[in-house]
């Protein structure tokens, strides 16, 4: 299981001493269990169906996003109006696919249990000629893995340094500006990704897929690993120093509202909190961690998906 499932053993290997920065291609070992578990009938057949959590879909294309109704029967997922849908040139993205098919859900908490990083999975699956989601980039590291039919992935280096987490997201400023001035740059990299390959993309890096010059339609799952920073440390450490009596003591207001005796309050909790972690058991502490990092549930997709209007039609993407 695991990223071997993905990976022969010498990429795993290499991975796991030094995280990708740059996209590259693979395909999964030839006895891997992904290439009969996670496939393009697993995929069309919760849309088929109808079987699929209705919210856990978006139906979009060329960055404008359908309202829920325009595919859903009193609140389910109605297989005849997305196959409409799907003649019709919509891409759907099928979001969080972790907590709804054990097949997926297995091979994420594999490699959260093997990386430490959390992990998700969406779908996705686009008609021939068409494009879902538009230029941007994504926050933490995407193993994108082609099930059928083919995708053109074009592929920006990065022009922010280390985004995470809400800091430089390509659909909020600062970001969103950086993309408005890549996107008129040749692409540095262009895959055309087909069945059985795996694409490595890192965060940062600008991609525009779409299918638009293929025949056949594209069905892939991406597996996100949820990257661990020192930022991630720092806030568990954070909280483990509410251990410390004096780092929750109450500040009375006039301490707060006082730029100067607030300034005063901040300097003593900086102070607190380096003392505490001074004296504090690494050792006990980094074990903690560790079981937090193998075990955090609440580990789900990040849209970049724009919302739809409140009256069912569709809102542009940046």
């Amino acid at each position: 299981m695991s990223l071997r499932m993905l990976f022969d053993k010498a990429t795993v290997s290499d991975m796991m001493t030094a995280w990708p920065i740059k996209p590259a291609l693979y395909a999964p070992p030839d006895d891997s269990r992904v290439l009969s578990t996670v496939n393009a009938k697993l995929i069309n057949g919760y849309l088929d169906t109808g079987t699929a959590p209705a919210d856990q879909l978006i139906v979009i294309k060329d960055g404008a996003a359908l309202h829920s109704r325009a595919y859903t029967t009193d609140g389910y997922l109605d297989p005849d109006k997305v196959a409409k849908w799907r003649g019709r040139g919509y891409t759907i993205q099928l979001r969080n696919l972790h907590r709804w098919c054990p097949a997926v859900h297995a091979i994420c908490a594999a490699i959260q249990n093997e990386t430490g990083y959390g992990s998700y999975a969406t779908g996705f699956v686009t008609p021939a000629g068409g494009q879902g989601l538009y230029h941007h980039w994504d926050q933490n590291m995407g193993l994108i893995y082609q099930l059928a039919g083919r995708k053109t992935w074009q592929l920006w280096e990065p022009g922010v340094e280390e985004p995470h987490n809400e800091q430089f997201a390509s659909n909020t400023s600062p970001g969103s500006d950086v993309i408005d001035r890549m996107k008129s740059m040749h692409p540095d990299f262009e895959f055309d990704l087909g069945p059985g390959q795996i694409l490595v993309l890192p965060r940062g890096w600008m991609h525009n897929p779409h299918a638009r010059s293929q025949t056949q339609e594209s069905v892939h799952v991406t597996f996100v690993a949820r990257e661990l920073t020192g930022y991630w440390i720092a806030g568990k450490l954070a909280q483990a120093a509410l251990t410390s009596t004096p780092m929750r003591r109450v500040i009375p207001p006039a301490s707060v509202v006082d730029p100067a005796a607030f300034a005063r309050q901040v300097a003593a909790a900086r102070d607190l909190l380096t003392q505490w972690l001074a004296s504090a058991d690494v050792s006990a502490l980094a074990a903690d961690l560790l079981e937090d990092a193998r075990t955090e549930p609440n580990v789900d997709y990040i849209s970049h998906a724009p919302r739809p209007r409140p009256n069912g039609g569709p809102q542009s993407a940046r």
